[in-house]
Order: structure tokens, then C-alpha cells, then sequence
């Protein structure tokens, strides 16, 4: 393992995301992930979900997807701040983006767990009971906004897959508005081919700025990692 990927995944763990510009542009996505750590290989474990294991993130119309996906909500609109796959049992731990066709209009929208934490409460954001929209496999029925695995502190939101159940998830509801969170954000331009953005999906909830008629070329792929080298 090369010194700058070293120096990635120590970004990542430090501050729970990470950029690297035109990192490997000539390799496969998925060969940059296998050298960043262990991928998730959804087509194997859940072979019916229809989720390839690199999947391609282009912007489309609410017209032109399903309701399962969140540009059959959303469209080209903004994307809200959310986990990945929050429904499951066990959320992927990391996600990498790589860009490769990139655009100077449209961002990926970062805000860490903490400053939600800040806000709402450790103490609501642990008694927060959600549920998945709709039992699958591999999806949990029944969820928790802030729980641990490994002795890590999982966070967990999503606001349209997870249905809040009590008073304290309804709390956290009411707080996760993106107008509500937009000085806090960090946003994340993913220009070049090659570019990549390592997030720590336990930590870091991410989404989409709205996407220009300019934008509209922007083509990302998306690779889950259960961990990243030495991690647990």
C-alpha cells in the first residue's frame, strides 16, 4: 500500500471523509476501492435487490426511475442529507464516490453526525426508534438513530426509507431539514475523472445539490466498503 493511500485512509478515520483529485484515473472503480479497502459485494450477498455492486450515479428525471431510488423522489431537485442503505441491519461503514465525468454545478453535500448530536441530543438520538419503510432483505424492521457495532457509534438517518415511530425520532425529524443545516455543510465539487470521495457513512451524512441543466453530463460511481485496511 502506497504512502498517499495511507494518508487517505488516515483523513478518512480523522475526519470521516476524505478527497483525493485524480486519484488512479487510469484503474477501474472498482479496482481503486479494492485498494483502499474491502468492498461490498451487494450483487453476491443480496443477488435479488437489483443493486450492482459499483453502481452508476447519473442525474435523472422522477419520471424516468422508481420510488426506490432517490432520484424517483427527487428528480434533479436537491437531495436531502441521509445515510446509505439506513434501512439495513448494518449500514455499509464507507462509501467512495469516483467521478468520472465531472461538473463544476452540482455538489455533494457533507454534515457530520456531531453537529446533529450537537443538536438533538445523544440521549433522543439513542431512545429514536425508526422503521424501514418496507421489509426487504436484509433491511431491519425496526432501527435505532444512534447505536454501536464493534464498540464504533453508528448514526443513521434517512427521510425516505426510515418512518420515525416515537416522540424522539419525531424530534429528529424536525431537526434534519437542509435549510436548517446549510452553514454547517461542507460541500464537495467532483470535477475531474479520477476524483474520488471517501465518506465514512456512519458519521458523515451526505447528499446532492439540485442539478443545473449544465450538470445534467455528471456521471458518478458509487462502491460500498465494509472497511478500509486495518479497521474493525
Amino acid at each position: 500500500m502506497i504512502a498517499l493511500e495511507h494518508n487517505i485512509l488516515a483523513t478518512v478515520q480523522r475526519d470521516g471523509f476524505v478527497v483525493q483529485r485524480i486519484h488512479l484515473p487510469d484503474l477501474s472503480t472498482v479496482e481503486v476501492a479494492r485498494r483502499l479497502g474491502t468492498i461490498v459485494d451487494i450483487e453476491t450477498i443480496l443477488p435479488t435487490s437489483g443493486i450492482p455492486t459499483v453502481q452508476s450515479l447519473r442525474p435523472r428525471e422522477i419520471s424516468e426511475v422508481g420510488k426506490n431510488q432517490y432520484s424517483g423522489n427527487y428528480g434533479v431537485d436537491l437531495f436531502p442529507l441521509h445515510t446509505d442503505l439506513a434501512h439495513w441491519i448494518l449500514p455499509p461503514h464507507y462509501l467512495l464516490l469516483r467521478c468520472l465525468v465531472g461538473t463544476e454545478d452540482v455538489f455533494t453535500n457533507l454534515l457530520s453526525c456531531a453537529d446533529v448530536v450537537g443538536v438533538v441530543g445523544a440521549a433522543v438520538l439513542q431512545k429514536a426508534v425508526l422503521r424501514a419503510r418496507k421489509r426487504r432483505y436484509g433491511s431491519s424492521g425496526l432501527v435505532r438513530a444512534m447505536s454501536s457495532h464493534c464498540d464504533k457509534q453508528i448514526f443513521r438517518w434517512d427521510p425516505i426509507f426510515l418512518e420515525p415511530l416515537n416522540r424522539h425520532a419525531l424530534a429528529l425529524k424536525r431537526a434534519m431539514s437542509d435549510s436548517a443545516w446549510k452553514e454547517a455543510m461542507i460541500r464537495i465539487q467532483l470535477q475531474e475523472p479520477g476524483d474520488i470521495l471517501l465518506i465514512d457513512n456512519w458519521r458523515i451524512l451526505h447528499g446532492r445539490s439540485q442539478v443545473p441543466a449544465r450538470g445534467i453530463t455528471r456521471h458518478i460511481e458509487r462502491v460500498y466498503l465494509s472497511e478500509v485496511f486495518s479497521d474493525c
